[in-house]
């Protein structure tokens, strides 16, 4: 299969998770279209032999046991902790432990990060159309399951976005009964403060009440006495 085929198959597969645009078909071209094609290819031959001597690919390989993706299958949910959404809401969580609340390992094969591993072993002088090939074809060449490694990257952004969704709606119900609370107490502010005015009020009606009576009396015992 082609690098474009490739691509556009990867592209599909996003777009149907909601994770990318969905894009248009392109249309194969031939070699009369395309001269330059088999110069092309011969270059990717070329950095893919370069790729493969480099004594530091083999000894990642071999640090990388293969595995079976058909014995595992089903994915990673369940394999761990069982997912539960109102859990470490409360709390901040790295990335790591977000995994590990979905019960997705944090690296290793069959998961995206092999992917990642082979695109940082490539020079960046490489066009990226030639890289994205020849990562394809490295993955097909060392046996693993394409679709499972791009599966296991769909996947944990959606478990990101579900879980980032979750911890948003956790936020905006705490927002809300801190404001009520804060309207809650306001009111009971404005309560107090309506208290003491009228403690006010009628302590001054009661000392205008004294303070006449009080000086009614002083005139009499004056006329009295003098």
């Amino acid at each position: 299969m082609s690098p474009k085929k490739d691509s556009n198959r990867i592209y599909e597969m996003l777009a149907k998770r909601g994770l990318a645009e969905p894009v248009e078909p392109e249309v194969e071209y031939t070699s009369d279209i395309e001269p330059d094609d088999s110069a092309r290819q011969t270059s990717e031959e070329e950095a893919m032999r370069r790729f493969f001597e480099d004594a530091s690919v083999p000894a990642q390989q071999e640090a990388m046991p293969k595995t079976d993706s058909a014995a595992i299958g089903g994915g990673y949910w369940g394999v761990g902790e069982t997912a539960d959404p109102s859990e470490g809401l409360d709390t901040l969580f790295d990335v790591g432990q977000i995994y590990k609340k979905f019960g997705m390992p944090l690296n290793g094969v069959d998961t995206i990060y092999l992917i990642e591993e082979y695109i940082a072993t490539l020079p960046d002088s490489l066009p990226a159309e030639m890289r994205r090939a020849i990562v394809l074809k490295i993955v097909s060449a060392s046996g693993f399951n394409f679709d499972r490694l791009l599966n296991d990257g769909i996947d944990r952004v959606t478990k990101l976005n579900d879980y980032s969704a979750s911890f948003a709606s956790r936020t905006d119900e705490l927002v809300a009964e801190s404001q009520n609370e804060i309207e809650s107490l306001t009111r009971r502010i404005e309560q107090i403060k309506e208290r003491i005015n009228e403690r006010k009020n009628l302590h001054k009606r009661q000392f205008l009440a004294i303070e006449s009576e009080a000086q009614r009396l002083k005139e009499v015992l004056d006329f009295i006495t003098k």
